[in-house]
């Protein structure tokens, strides 16, 4: 006598399509995600999402791409404790995969409404992105495959299934397994700083215990220390302490919001700190350089910070830093008075509430207000700001900050060290030059392959200096030739590896494909069919013609007209060597590279070289790290 149980069971099962193509959206989502946890893992840049190019010419500074953007999002991690969400996805997407296939095709039992409330969060995050104005191509993947397999399981799946208590527990094993691997990964493949700086190379920049020696009357003629002390406003702790924290920070910022976090948690276990304040705020109604390059990332900082500046004024440092840390926990976000009234209430300013509000009202900054903004973000510039938060601790920047716990490990760093209490008014920090100059000697060293393709200027036995980048870009056409005149004096050994934006030439190229820069791949190419051809001068003295014509493309074309045998010649080597450029220079991602040109001087990568001071002056890092290098 047959079993009615299983009868129903066997005519619920779906066709053998429904589940093979279950199984393969899962593992599309899965590996999507995949990619998105392993940028998480490395600390990378996400890669396969296009854009991302940064590159160092005035013309353009192109933001990160819609993965990265993603992925630096306050809904990138879970709150707290910090894991990212891409994993607890591919976590989840794998769990999904092993109930759907012992299932047969069904999502039984609670595993439905699991299913189901993964499919809300798949639109609220693809809600998200439209909200921000970003694509992400590997969130849009995996979200994408994640609804089409809900559909798929509730138009075609079955709704009953056999031995629903052990489908839930495999689906429980198979999601704890992973994140316990994930977990794993995170402990053992995520990059130290050892992997790219030997402990070795950390002898340039002082001591934040050294800082109190170095006299204010010399330190402005060294030009890498800056000869004011750095003070910020709206104190907690005592004046003189033996441990310093002067923090830009901004209202709307996530990683400030995760930094605060922290803090608060160290101020409450230790009283040997100094914290105080100032703003950096990417915000065009009190930042004159996010005004000049019409940056609006956070549109209400501005309006946040002064709330903070009044409550502090009303209601003292403790009144400031309760306001401020409100202010936080709602993301920066205000759209009305009734919307602070929680944020007064926190900070004891509810009384003032009234005179706090009127005093921002009319909807136009307090002129004395937006005067100490601007101050902090001109002088967040002249110190080589370019991200928030940025931490100075006894006046020596906590360059790693972005990353949890750094700054609690740079506290107990310092305190181990015994410091002495002392006020901010003796903390020295770096220039922007300075900062410029200790990045690169802290600076990853990459491991470059060699490359046939480049071509070298400068004696054999001068310190290294490797550019890969277009010729045609501007940061390229600025570099290059401080590096071709030292390579000429005999201080440096010069090798000059081109990489082509142009994607007629490298098809690979995710950067901007501008019109002044397309030059640049022809010139690579004949470039390269000189030196193929055994004349290494001739592409020598094409180079240096080309990079100091002040028309370049006219240079070229009459360059050709004297060499017309050269446009009818196969140039696929030519190309197969430009790709190989590419591919090296793809490798450095995951030091943090995204554009052109880059520069490994003396083995160190040289994240930038120039930085535009609040004044509009350039601080020249380069000229600098070749001084240094003329030393060495």
């Amino acid at each position: 006598m047959s079993n009615p149980k299983k009868s129903v069971r066997r005519s619920d099962a779906p066709p053998t399509w429904v589940l093979a193509t279950g199984v393969l959206l899962m593992l599309v989502a899965f590996a999507a995600c995949g990619v998105l946890s392993w940028s998480h893992i490395q600390e990378t840049p996400v890669a396969g999402c296009g854009g991302g190019a940064e590159l160092g010419g005035s013309a353009a500074q192109v933001s990160g791409s819609g993965c990265d953007r993603a992925k630096e999002s306050v809904w990138s991690t879970l709150p707290i404790i910090g894991w990212p969400t891409a994993h607890i996805g591919m976590a989840w997407f794998a769990a999904l995969a092993q109930c759907w296939t012992v299932g047969r095709g069904r999502l039984v039992g609670p595993a439905r409404i699991l299913g189901l409330l993964g499919g809300l969060g798949s639109l609220f995050l693809i809600g998200v992105m439209l909200a921000e104005g970003y694509l992400c191509r590997w969130c849009a993947i995996a979200h994408g495959a994640n609804l089409a397999f809900l559909a798929l399981a509730l138009v075609k799946g079955g709704r009953k299934g056999p031995h629903i208590p052990a489908v839930l527990l495999g689906m429980s094993l198979t999601f704890g397994g992973l994140t316990f691997l994930l977990i794993l990964a995170e402990l053992f493949l995520s990059p130290k700083i050892e992997d790219v700086v030997p402990e070795s190379e950390f002898k340039v920049r002082p001591q934040a215990t050294d800082v109190q020696s170095i006299d204010p009357r010399n330190v402005g003629s060294l030009g890498l220390v800056r000869s004011t002390p750095l003070q910020g406003r709206w104190r907690l702790g005592p004046e003189n302490a033996p441990i310093r924290l002067v923090m830009f920070t901004d209202p709307q910022c996530p990683d400030c919001k995760r930094v605060h976090g922290e803090l608060e948690a160290i101020l409450a276990e230790r009283d040997d700190i100094s914290v105080e304040v100032k703003f950096f705020l990417f915000c065009k109604d009190c930042n004159e350089r996010a005004a000049q390059q019409n940056l609006n990332l956070h549109p209400n900082a501005c309006w946040g910070a002064t709330v903070s500046e009044l409550a502090g004024e009303y209601g003292g440092p403790e009144a400031f830093h309760k306001m401020l840390g409100w202010l936080f926990s709602v993301d920066g976000k205000f759209t009305s008075p009734q919307a602070l009234q929680p944020g007064f209430a926190k900070a004891g300013v509810a009384g003032y509430a009234n005179d706090i509000l009127g005093a921002i009202g009319n909807g136009v900054l307090p002129p004395d207000k937006k005067s100490v903004l601007e101050a902090d973000a001109r002088e967040g510039v002249d110190l080589g700001l370019f991200y928030t938060p940025m931490a100075f601790l006894n006046g020596q920047e906590v360059k790693d900050v972005l990353r949890p716990g750094a700054l609690g490990r740079a506290i107990r760093t310092l305190s181990a060290t015994d410091p002495q209490p002392s006020a901010s008014a003796g903390d020295f920090p770096s220039t922007a030059l300075g900062r410029l100059v200790s990045d690169w000697q802290e600076g990853p060293r990459p491991q470059l392959r060699p490359d046939l393709a480049a071509i070298t200027f400068g004696v054999a036995n001068a310190t290294p200096a490797v550019v890969i980048g277009d010729m045609a870009e501007d940061g390229f056409r600025r570099d290059v030739p401080k590096l071709l005149q030292a390579a000429d004096a005999g201080q440096i050994r010069l090798q000059i590896r081109l990489l082509p934006t142009n994607q007629a030439v490298n098809p690979a190229s995710g950067f901007p494909q501008l019109q002044k820069w397309s030059w640049g791949g022809q010139a690579a190419i004949r470039i390269g069919q000189l030196r193929q051809d055994g004349d290494v001068e001739g592409a020598k003295q094409l180079f240096r013609e080309l990079l100091s014509s002040v028309n370049p493309p006219a240079s070229l074309q009459r360059f050709v007209q004297t060499r017309p045998d050269l446009l009818g010649r196969e140039e696929s080597s030519v190309l197969a060597e430009v790709s190989n450029t590419h591919n090296q220079w793809a490798a450095l991602k995951r030091f943090g590279v995204r554009g052109l040109p880059v520069l490994v001087l003396d083995g160190r990568l040289a994240t930038r070289t120039q930085i535009k001071m609040s004044d509009g002056t350039p601080a020249d890092g380069l000229s600098e790290i070749l001084k240094i290098m003329g030393g060495s």
